[in-house]
């Protein structure tokens, strides 16, 4: 950010930029120039239904200053929402997003079904789905290729599972 000065002394610093361990800042800002770079080579696209054109899109050559370090700090925060929304995806994929030993044990009776919400019964109820070793959800997870049931090759339910 400093080779961007007009003063040449402030140029040749050389500038320390510390964080995590995981988390390189200078391989960060790298990586935001080049696409940003990148994105100003491909052009402005269509996002959604509106015409080509309706959007001004400020490209990286032609802007300075606070303009480029506002860019480059929303593209670095662009990039890890990305990656943490990816993250989160790939979790529940793989069924880890809810650990059984930070579930919360819990008995229900007829009486506490009875009165709650019916969005959270169902909430309840497919978040354990969700988790049941199924021939579908072991496909999901890339355990297993054919999601039929072995017994009668029709597709596996959850009554196969609970029942098994």
């Amino acid at each position: 950010m400093l080779e961007e000065s007009d003063d040449p002394v402030v140029k040749t610093v050389q500038q320390s930029l510390k964080a995590g361990r995981k988390w390189k800042v200078t391989e960060a800002l790298d990586e935001a120039k080049e696409c940003l770079k990148m994105k100003e080579v491909i052009g402005q696209t269509q996002t959604d239904r509106r015409g080509l054109g309706s959007i001004t899109a400020k490209w990286w050559s032609k802007t300075e200053g606070k303009e480029k370090r506002d860019m480059i700090i929303d593209e670095i925060r662009n990039k890890e929402d990305s990656t943490r929304v990816q993250k989160a995806v790939q979790q529940h994929q793989q069924g880890q997003w809810t650990n059984w030993d930070t579930a919360i044990q819990r008995s229900l009776t007829w009486n506490d079904i009875w009165h709650m919400a019916p969005l959270r019964i169902s909430f309840l109820i497919r978040s354990v789905y969700d988790l049941l070793p199924s021939n579908a959800n072991l496909v999901r997870w890339g355990k297993k290729d054919d999601p039929r049931c072995p017994l009668y090759q029709g597709m596996q339910t959850t009554e196969h599972v609970l029942s098994s």
